[in-house]
């Protein structure tokens, strides 16, 4: 299934051009399905390996596509897909696993899985590159892997002057009965835990995109704003939640570092970086990073 965000399918409906070049774009990552299923699934047997799992099963496997803009930040459509198999995997697990499979506030955290590997997919910058594959252990015997991948195009007398982006997300849920004997602590405040510090990976990457001059200040302040609600999203529910998790929240050395080499870069190149230099330096005072 493809999908299209609002505003590029408006810029689509008008000329013949812009239809063209999103055809074009889809087509590239439907020609690359079969080369990224088989590294997908690679990867998934590496992770269930070193996991120490050895009887998974699949219970469903599929793949999307959104266009849109590159600043825009909603995955709404193919968060909401994934959510849908996640549902009807988790019903059709085995008998025999008795634990409930999914509560409303692990899916409400796979959700958020969902939209931050398919942004790091998007970034353009290394630091964020290792966030678009995911495995994550949501209820005893249910695993659930994510992997995405983005190709874009600037054309600005078709688009402007913003690049659009298609991303294809790989998403497959497996079960695993012996799983269902680990007690390995799960859920969804560990999820949201890993949540909150990889979207604040792709902030500091997105800060480091922008001294690299791959995207302009107004990008980078409409994408970072709509980071920052994610994460305020993510912390709500963790300040909600009783368990002790401020070590799987602390702040990380690595963005730190890719922050303040960012706004060493950004202090040289003048006063129209202003806002983003007093709003890292803050932050890095605060350890948000």
């Amino acid at each position: 299934m493809a999908c299209t965000s609002g505003s590029v399918q408006t810029v689509s409906d008008k000329t013949v051009a812009a239809k063209a070049e999103i055809d074009k774009l889809q087509k590239m990552l439907m020609d690359q399905e079969d080369a990224n299923k088989k590294a997908f699934f690679d990867t998934i047997q590496e992770h269930l390996s070193n996991a120490q799992v050895t009887d998974a099963r699949e219970l469903t496997y599929a793949s999307d596509i959104k266009t849109e803009y590159t600043s825009e930040f909603s995955l709404d459509k193919i968060a909401a897909v994934v959510k849908s198999a996640l549902q009807a995997a988790a019903a059709a697990q085995d008998p025999s696993v008795k634990s409930p499979a999914m509560s409303p506030k692990a899916i409400a955290a796979y959700t958020d899985v969902v939209n931050t590997v398919a942004e790091a997919a998007k970034s353009s910058s290394t630091s964020s590159a290792s966030l678009s594959f995911s495995m994550n252990r949501l209820s005893p015997g249910l695993f659930a892997f994510l992997y995405a991948t983005s190709v874009n195009i600037k054309n600005e007398d078709t688009f402007g002057s913003e690049a659009v982006t298609s991303t294809a997300i790989y998403y497959r849920i497996m079960q695993s009965i012996e799983d269902v004997n680990n007690d390995t602590k799960f859920g969804e405040v560990l999820i949201d835990a890993n949540n909150l510090l990889n979207m604040k990976q792709l902030q500091a990457a997105l800060t480091d995109d922008l001294a690299s001059g791959k995207l302009d200040i107004d990008e980078w302040m409409r994408k970072d704003g709509q980071y920052s609600e994610a994460v305020q999203t993510i912390q709500a529910r963790l300040a909600a939640d009783s368990s002790d998790h401020t070590e799987l929240a602390a702040a990380s050395s690595t963005n730190q570092a890719v922050v303040r080499t960012a706004v060493q870069k950004l202090t040289a190149m003048g006063e129209a970086h202003k806002v983003a230099i007093d709003m890292s330096q803050a932050r890095l005072a605060s350890k948000y990073y």
